[in-house]
């Protein structure tokens, strides 16, 4: 009896080691937290606040109602709740916050970082290190800068068509739908990152509120400084001055560019539809030209990239020349001209006119952000980095104070594949083909 006992001992030990391994997990509801008990931040809002303070402003996603009699048709659209607080760090806000938000606050679905246009001016990296820190802010939400205060435009954050503000927030800014009228890489992972490279231009969604649209005093009059004599291209417009009226009266149009930790400009839809095109991140858009044919009037292009755009980038000493070589193609889709571009005449005229347009515009471009601003938004650093033997060297050479020298070239090709289901061009019966 004895022996047997001894050899089930091991396998008896073995059981009550599993079971006691075991409690700590089975009891493991103690740290639970009920999604019905906890209130889902999916924006906030920084602004400057009075001394070294900040204003948070908070977009607190509304749960569906339950139960709908007794509620107001107004409080059953609701799908936000908006608050601003005063602190020193988001911290401090949220739990400012809790002393009348009944509901457990958390960040951890937070869509929009929304940089106010003065606290962008003056220097954000305060509160972002705060937001590398944390580990309730996933690393892919959007950081947008907005004109004017962030609290005035999270407030007027107000979808029509959506009842779900998380959603809008993903629909809205989705590649798919925006093409490259906004900045590609515009999630927080990629911001910090550019930010933290000496010289290199981080760049943020650039977006507005319009009190005119929500005060329904908007109009559709010809723009400040823009030509009678031509039609008006939609990509020469920013965030904030889109000619429009009605639905939500916010809009997304455009990148904002920093500078080290501060706003230094914004790019226009075109500008930054060229500054996709010259990373190599252009997704398919609608891009508007003047025909050739015609000044007056516009056309449109479906436009790609036909192959991916190449940077080659030489040191010599302390001389940096970078060349881009561009392959764009692209179905024309609108054309109010008679010219017909199915003849190889015009279309060769054409494609030559858009590629002196994206040559030229990709100039001013560089010019803009190069020699202007002096800031690197094309990470043209990572190759004259690899040009150095040893990482001393290179931060020797202080890369920031040689970004304004650098000499580029741009080589762009254009080709167009297609017109439309349409052979030629629309004519009205009685007009003869000349």
């Amino acid at each position: 009896m004895g022996a047997e006992y001894v050899t089930k001992f091991p396998r008896i030990l073995a059981n009550v080691l599993i079971v006691l391994l075991s409690l700590p997990i089975l009891t493991g509801c103690w740290d639970r937290q009920d999604p019905e008990n906890m209130a889902f931040v999916i924006a906030i809002g920084v602004d400057p606040g009075p001394k070294n303070n900040y204003l948070f402003t908070f977009a607190i996603a509304v749960p569906k109602l339950l139960g709908a009699g007794g509620q107001s048709s107004d409080a059953m659209n609701k799908s936000i709740v908006v608050h601003t607080v005063e602190g020193s760090n988001i911290v401090s806000a949220i739990l400012a916050s809790q002393s009348f938000v009944a509901r457990k606050i958390t960040l951890t679905h937070a869509k929009a970082f929304v940089l106010g246009e003065n606290i962008a001016k003056k220097g954000i990296m305060p509160v972002l290190s705060e937001v590398v820190r944390s580990q309730e802010f996933r690393r892919s939400f959007y950081v947008m800068t907005t004109h004017g205060n962030a609290e005035t435009y999270i407030k007027n954050i107000k979808p029509t068509t959506e009842t779900d503000i998380s959603l809008w927030f993903e629909l809205e800014l989705d590649p798919k739908n925006v093409g490259s009228m906004l900045p590609y890489n515009s999630r927080f992972h990629n911001f910090i990152n550019d930010m933290e490279k000496p010289g290199t231009g981080a760049v943020t969604i650039e977006t507005a509120y319009r009190p005119d649209i929500s005060k329904g005093k908007a109009h559709l009059s010809q723009g400040e400084g823009e030509s009678e004599e031509r039609q008006p291209i939609i990509g020469e417009q920013n965030a904030g001055n889109v000619r429009r009226t009605g639905e939500v009266p916010v809009e997304f149009l455009g990148s904002a560019v920093y500078k080290a930790d501060k706003l230094i400009g914004f790019l226009n839809g075109d500008e930054t539809k060229i500054y996709s095109m010259l990373r190599d991140e252009y997704l398919r858009t609608a891009w508007d030209f003047q025909d050739p044919a015609n000044k007056e009037l516009n056309l449109t292009i479906d436009m790609k990239a036909q192959k991916r755009a190449v940077m080659k980038v030489k040191r010599k000493k302390n001389k940096i020349k970078v060349n881009f070589s561009i392959a764009m193609e692209g179905d024309l889709i609108s054309v109010q001209s008679n010219t017909d571009y199915t003849k190889s005449k015009n279309r060769k005229k054409l494609e030559q006119s858009i590629e002196k347009n994206l040559k030229s515009d990709s100039m001013k471009l560089l010019d803009k952000t190069i020699h202007k601003w002096q800031v690197d938004c094309f990470h043209i650093n990572n190759q004259v980095k690899s040009t150095f033997s040893t990482l001393k060297e290179w931060e020797d050479y202080k890369w920031k104070k040689h970004v304004k020298d650098i000499d580029y070239h741009v080589d762009v090709k254009f080709y167009m594949r297609g017109h439309g289901d349409q052979v030629g061009p629309a004519l009205i019966g009685d007009v003869l083909k000349k």
